[in-house]
């Protein structure tokens, strides 16, 4: 469980965005199963609905990580709504790692993983935005 210091559940405001930039070919049919494999895991993870969870894959012209861009290298934007702590972070870094690594063979050390968080009125969904007045 993921609690704050007054025992309330840090999982309750988050809606994962998940950003993959790659710059090497992936096949259509792992893409598939990276993104359906992301939404379910990280949804557990955060006890979210899937329908929260939204990923995408954006290929890039180039990407090089040190001085090599050759070798297959990922650079993941996970943003959210609210605030991640510091243990929900690493147990979402390792999650989203595997499942690279599982996948698609991808060196773990040649992934970067950005976790931001976002003030709730800067975030929009359905005409509104998710902040809460109090």
């Amino acid at each position: 469980m993921f609690l704050d210091n007054s025992g309330k559940d840090l999982r309750l405001e988050l809606m994962p965005l998940i950003k993959i930039h790659y710059c090497h070919k992936i096949n259509p049919s792992d893409i598939e199963s990276l993104s359906s494999s992301l939404v379910s895991h990280v949804a557990s993870t955060l006890d979210k609905s899937e329908d929260f969870v939204m990923v995408i894959f954006q290929q890039t012209n180039f990407q090089s990580f040190g001085y090599n861009s050759i070798k297959p290298s990922i650079y993941t934007e996970f943003k959210n709504v609210g605030d991640l702590s510091p243990e929900i972070t690493h147990c979402l870094s390792s999650l989203i790692t595997e499942l690279f690594v599982k996948t698609i063979k991808l060196d773990p050390t040649r992934l970067y993983i950005e976790f931001q968080s976002a003030e709730r009125h800067r975030w929009g969904w359905n005409g509104k935005t998710f902040y809460i007045p109090e």
